[in-house]
C-alpha cells in the first residue's frame, strides 16, 4: 500500500510558508519605503533628516538625499529585498533588526530632545517612524519563517512487508546481535584429531 499524503502535505506545508514569509517581507519593505518620506518628527521628512539625528538631539535637514535617514530605511529594504533569496531568512532578520536599530536610535534623540518627558517624546514620534518600527517588526517575523528548497529526488511509493516476513527479519537481527556478543575467550577452536587414533 502507498501513502502518498506525506509528500503533499510537505509541499503544501513549503508552499504557505514561501507565500507567508512574501508577504511578511512585501509589507516590511513597503512601509520601510513609505516611512523613508513621511514626517519623522515634527515636520521633518525621513528624507531631509540627517543621519546625526540618530545621534544627536538637534534634528537638522539636509539636501543631499543620499545622507539622511531616509537613505539608511532604503538601504534597509534593498537588504530586506534580497533577504528573499536566502533561504534560511538570516538576512531578512538582519534588516529587521536593522530597521528596529534606526527606529530606536531616532527615538532616543527625541527623548533627549524633549527634556526626557516620555508623553512628550511619544507624541512627536510621527508616522515615519512608526513605520519604520512597523517594518522592522514585519521583516522580523518574516525571517523567522524558514522553508526548504523541493528535492529533485524522485518520491517512491514504500509499502508495508506482511507480518511474518517482519518477524523474520527480527529473528535474524537478533541472532546477528548474539553472535557479535559472544567474546572471543569463549571461541575454542577445534582440537587437531591424530591419524593415529582413528
Amino acid at each position: 500500500m502507498a501513502y502518498e499524503s506525506q509528500p503533499r502535505r510537505s509541499r503544501r506545508m513549503s508552499a504557505g510558508r514561501i507565500r507567508s514569509r512574501l508577504v511578511f517581507t512585501v509589507l516590511g519593505i513597503a512601509a520601510l519605503l513609505v516611512g523613508a518620506v513621511l514626517n519623522w518628527e515634527g515636520d521633518l521628512a525621513g528624507n531631509k533628516l540627517t543621519l546625526r539625528s540618530l545621534i544627536q538631539n538637534d534634528f537638522a535637514t539636509r539636501s543631499d538625499v543620499l545622507r539622511t535617514v531616509g537613505a539608511a530605511s532604503v538601504l534597509v529594504a534593498i537588504l530586506a529585498l534580497l533577504g528573499l533569496l536566502d533561504r534560511t531568512g538570516w538576512l531578512t532578520r538582519l534588516a529587521g533588526f536593522a530597521a528596529v536599530l534606526l527606529f530606536a536610535l531616532f527615538a532616543v534623540q527625541v527623548f533627549r530632545h524633549y527634556g526626557e518627558h516620555f508623553g512628550t517624546s511619544y507624541h512627536a514620534l510621527r508616522p515615519g517612524a512608526w513605520c519604520q518600527l512597523g517594518a522592522g517588526v514585519l521583516l522580523l517575523l518574516g525571517g523567522l519563517i524558514r522553508y526548504r528548497r523541493r528535492s529533485a529526488r524522485p518520491v517512491t511509493a514504500t509499502t508495508v512487508a506482511p507480518e511474518e516476513e517482519q518477524e523474520e527479519t527480527v529473528l535474524e537481527e537478533k541472532v546477528r546481535e548474539e553472535e557479535v556478543a559472544v567474546p572471543e575467550e569463549e571461541v575454542r577452536e577445534p582440537e587437531p584429531v591424530d591419524a593415529e587414533r582413528a
